[in-house]
Formats: structure tokens, sequence, C-alpha cells
């Protein structure tokens, strides 16, 4: 009877633990379904967006304007004005480099050269 009992006992450790390893892939999958189903509306908001650019893009008063702001294009006879130094720079990156004074014509050539090469790098900052 024991022996018996042992065996039953065994039979339904072994199909227990069976039914385990079904249930675990289907509870990974079931996140990886929730994820992907997450990924898709993102995507369709996206899509969305990309649509209604899509619409703006397609009337002319929408090219025009990226035109004007973005590009600085101008319709045939306007004329475009820069207002320049109106306001203080915002960072050193707008203020024009400082040049140094030609060197005098006594000065040997490799000092001019120096100093022509001295004042391109200065300019290409």
């Amino acid at each position: 009877m024991k022996a018996r009992g042992a065996v039953i006992a065994t039979v339904l450790g072994v199909l227990i633990l069976s039914a385990l390893y079904p249930l675990r892939q289907y509870a990974s999958q079931d996140e990886h379904v929730g994820s992907m189903v997450a990924q898709v509306r993102s995507m369709d908001r996206k899509i969305a967006d990309l649509r209604r650019e899509q619409k703006a893009l397609s009337s002319d008063d929408e090219v025009e304007r990226i035109a004007r702001e973005e590009l600085g294009m101008v319709r045939p006879g306007e004329v475009a004005f820069a207002v320049v130094g109106s306001q203080a720079p915002e960072s050193s990156a707008h203020v024009a480099p400082k040049v140094a004074p030609a060197p005098t014509s006594g000065d040997p050539w490799y000092t001019r050269w120096w100093d022509a090469v001295s004042r391109a790098a200065h300019g290409m900052r």
C-alpha cells in the first residue's frame, strides 16, 4: 500500500511540475504581449502626429511659413532685412574673433608666415 501511495504521489508531483513550465511560459508571453500592445499604441500616436504634420505641410501657407522662418527665403520682389547688433549676444560664440594686427614688412618671412597662420586659426574658431 505504501509503495502504491509513493508511486501516485510521484506521478502527481511530475504532473504538477510539468504543468508549471507551460504556465510560466504563458505568463512571460502575456507580459510580452502587453509590451507589444503599448508599443503599437505609441506607434499609432506617432502615425497620427505625422499625418497631421503631412496635412499641414500640404497647405501653401505652411510651406511658405517654413520657407520664410527656417530657410530665410523671400518672394520675388520682396526685400529681406536683418537687424544686426540690436541686442547683446547671448553667448561668446556669436562674438566676432579679434584679429591680430598685420605684421610690418620688416619682419622675416617666417614671422609673417606664423602670424598669417595664427590669424587664420583664430578666425576658424
